[in-house]
């Protein structure tokens, strides 16, 4: 009897050395942390320990974090992250990188602050014109709707346009000319109510919207909503995505090129980039990146408040390909 059980703690010993070697294994070869949460390193000076309300909601907002579910429980992370230096210099004030399937946050910076969006708006446009209009009713150019600033779609006096037509120069050139024919197709304010009401009905609670262009400063969200918004739009009206995915149209005459620099990129799927003054540079992107253990993931990557937009989504990318894997 003794004799056997000197045999199975052998072998259990064995067995318990086999499986830390196993783990050590994969911790090397992807850099397995004991947390998943960290901060980016902004190269700011080192601050007092006494920090003011405002600069302590700021030092939590500029640290990266994982969805959470329920009363506040943390998910499980399924993303391992590794050599986050490697990231290179994210210089927007406000990111969010996610799975659009699966809605775990990757990793953030000043996820629920406020930004102006600039022509990000165009997408919750589309968005309303889905959910309120006829994808095959006619609307009139006529002079008056063509008042607004940005007339980049070059609409021809007197064409009779579809809704679904609209939208291709909505989400393409950006046309801030098609944002107001499809928002006067009906009442313009009652539009714009209806974008606002949209939010609230999808639990959108930081997004408020004065045009249905962009160009007002009070057309605002944040990362985590618009993240969130994509995600919405990619699974109720893909074709949105899909129309902004492209690289030209041409139909009834007109031809339109995607002015998102973010579309010759190999890994994109569709999204839209915006810039005023106030808002700089902005993005809403959906990306098809190949993680560093090889597995394919639906990737949204939301830019705000950046004068660097094209490069930190492209850094964005790469070390999402390159240092983090899902398990």
């Amino acid at each position: 009897m003794n004799g056997d059980r000197k045999l199975h703690i052998a072998q259990f010993t064995l067995a318990l050395a086999f499986l830390i070697g196993s783990f050590s294994i994969f911790s090397i070869a992807f850099g397995i942390q004991k947390s998943h949460t960290f901060t980016i390193d902004t190269k700011e000076k080192h601050k007092p320990d006494i920090l003011k309300k405002e600069e302590k909601q700021e030092k939590i907002n500029n640290i990266f974090t994982f969805k959470k579910k329920g009363k506040g429980e943390l998910e499980e992370a399924r993303y391992i992250l590794q050599h986050l230096e490697k990231l290179g210099n994210i210089r927007a004030r406000s990111f969010l990188v996610g799975d659009l399937d699966t809605g775990e946050i990757i990793f953030e910076r000043k996820p629920i602050t406020q930004f102006p969006i600039a022509s990000l708006t165009k997408y919750i446009t589309a968005f309303t014109a889905a959910e309120i209009l006829e994808p095959n009713e006619l609307a009139i150019i006529t002079k008056e709707k063509l008042k607004v600033e940005g007339s980049r779609a070059k609409f021809n006096m007197g064409d009779k346009l579809t809704i679904r037509t609209l939208l291709y120069p909505l989400l393409l050139v950006s046309s801030n000319d098609a944002g107001e024919i499809i928002a006067q197709q009906r009442n313009r304010n009652l539009f714009i109510d209806q974008m606002n009401i949209l939010m609230k009905k999808n639990n959108i609670n930081n997004t408020f919207f004065e045009d249905p262009t962009g160009l007002s400063e009070d057309n605002v969200s944040t990362a985590r909503d618009l993240f969130e918004l994509m995600r919405i739009i990619r699974n109720r009206y893909p074709q949105i995505v899909n129309i902004s995915k492209l690289n030209v149209v041409q139909t009834h005459g007109y031809i339109w090129r995607n002015i998102n620099k973010a579309s010759n990129f190999s890994e994109f799927m569709g999204g839209k980039t915006g810039y005023t003054n106030a808002a700089r540079q902005t993005s809403i992107g959906y990306y098809q990146i190949k993680l560093a253990n090889d597995q394919i993931k639906n990737i949204g990557v939301i830019i705000l408040q950046s004068d660097t937009r094209q490069k930190d989504t492209r850094n964005i990318l790469d070390y999402l390909k390159r240092y983090v894997a899902y398990i």
